[in-house]
């Protein structure tokens, strides 16, 4: 699946919202981590900003949760 540039910004866009509460916005790492994970849902067919968003904020929780066992 090629990523278009509308595309592009609604996963910026659900990127953007999962860490609006983050301090300028998360660390790389867990940015990566959750920009993968985005990824990987779009090209399985997962395309609404909502279900995206429920994508993001499991992939973040597991992040935090991998960052705490460590």
């Amino acid at each position: 699946m090629t990523i278009g540039d509308g595309f592009k910004a609604r996963l910026e866009y659900v990127l953007e919202q999962v860490f609006e509460s983050y301090s300028g916005g998360g660390d790389h790492e867990r940015r990566a981590f959750v920009a993968r994970r985005l990824l990987q849902a779009a090209q399985r067919g997962v395309l609404s900003l909502e279900k995206l968003k429920g994508v993001a904020q499991d992939a973040l929780f597991e992040a935090l949760q991998t960052t705490k066992a460590v």
